[in-house]
């Protein structure tokens, strides 16, 4: 898609935004231009609809962005020897564009418990020294995903915001279970604040963000924190994220088919409202270790008290099994007085922030969570 298109149709978004109240929650709907309701968004459909035949055949019909990720759309070919876990491994991700420019990455190791992890820092060369900071934590089902994925995020935000953002390389479940990753996570938080002076960042102006599983880490460092009477984090930006580690598609309280709007029946959406709510199982069985109590806050982080928790920007998709609990959890917040605001993009799925340079919405959540950090 050329730079111009692309670019109005990311403007679109806000320009296209309607306001519904469901339950009492205010959520700001936001659609590209030219997507139907009912019907999947543009990109979304291209990238989803998209099979083996056409690679092999058509591949100079399709837009570029799709050519790298082929794996990520169809899976590895020849998996017959995979486990499910391999196989899911294999396909989480994207391989997204980087539209930043002048951003200096530097990495650094860390340990806790014993464990090695690291954790990369993004940023525009400044001589200033009261610049936001964004910790950010990358999606995966606390099994896969990466730092790859959502790097080229992660250097737009430094940008688009002056500051500085550290994403954290937490070790991965099954191999390492709960609550490895958050202690990883929760460590790094803590390295940002005692090292403020020498990354220029103001202490009073540290935000955490996360999407899906990241969003569930994210979480569970803020009640962490405010269980401590840290008051380290002043923002959070929450993206799709996991926040009732008992729910299934078979036996949740917040998901009911009859909320999404399908009128055609069409499959790929239905797969798509599906994806996750089939996944929970496997997810929580290789993050959990058995006979934990998932009811915890920092597992389940709605079954938690929210006052004190930081102004909150919760995102969430259309066509994406979380969207009933995210939405349940944007009242929770705000019944405690915690300032919440909710955007929902139209025609996406689950990952679509991990798609910037191909979805729209990517780009146009980065620039939401950007403008935040500039407030700080």
């Amino acid at each position: 898609m050329e730079r111009q298109k692309y670019e109005r149709l990311v403007e679109s978004l806000q320009k296209n935004a309607d306001k519904l109240y469901i339950n009492g929650l205010e959520i700001e709907v936001r659609n590209c231009e030219g997507r139907e309701a009912g019907r999947p968004d543009p990109a979304n459909e291209a990238a989803g609809r998209v099979t083996r035949e056409d690679f092999a055949s058509y591949r100079e019909r399709l837009a570029p962005q799709l050519w790298a990720n082929e794996v990520h759309l169809l899976g590895p070919q020849g998996a017959t020897g995979l486990s499910r876990l391999e196989y899911l491994r294999a396909q989480f991700g994207w391989t997204s564009s980087d539209v930043s420019t002048g951003i200096r990455t530097i990495c650094h190791r860390m340990t806790v418990a014993g464990e090695p992890f690291r954790l990369y820092q993004y940023e525009v060369l400044s001589a200033e020294t009261d610049r936001p900071c964004l910790l950010y934590i990358h999606g995966g089902g606390f099994f896969g995903g990466g730092i790859a994925t959502l790097e080229n995020q992660c250097k737009l935000l430094a940008q688009l915001s002056g500051g500085v953002v550290c994403s954290v390389d937490y070790p991965l479940c099954p191999e390492h279970p709960y609550p490895a990753g958050a202690d990883a996570c929760y460590e790094a938080l803590q390295w940002i604040h005692a090292h403020a002076s020498e990354l220029g960042i103001s202490r009073e102006k540290v935000g955490i963000a996360g999407d899906s599983a990241g969003g569930n880490l994210a979480l569970a460092c803020a009640l962490r924190d405010r269980e401590q009477g840290g008051g380290r984090i002043a923002y959070q930006a929450l993206l799709y994220p996991v926040v009732d580690m008992r729910e299934r598609i078979d036996s949740s309280p917040y998901w009911d088919r009859q909320m999404y709007d399908n009128p055609y029946d069409d499959p790929l959406i239905e797969a798509q409202i599906c994806m996750v709510g089939e996944q929970l199982a496997d997810i929580a069985a290789w993050y959990v270790p058995a006979g934990t109590d998932v009811c915890q806050p920092c597992l389940s982080p709605i079954l938690a008290e929210l006052d004190g928790l930081p102004r909150t920007l919760m995102i969430t998709v259309e066509y994406d099994f979380l969207r009933g609990s995210c939405e349940a959890f944007s009242r929770k917040l705000q019944a405690a007085g915690v300032e919440t605001r909710h955007i929902r993009y139209g025609g996406c799925g689950h990952g679509v922030f991990d798609r910037l340079g191909y979805a729209p919405q990517a780009d146009d959540m980065v620039r939401e969570i950007a403008a935040d950090l500039l407030r700080l």
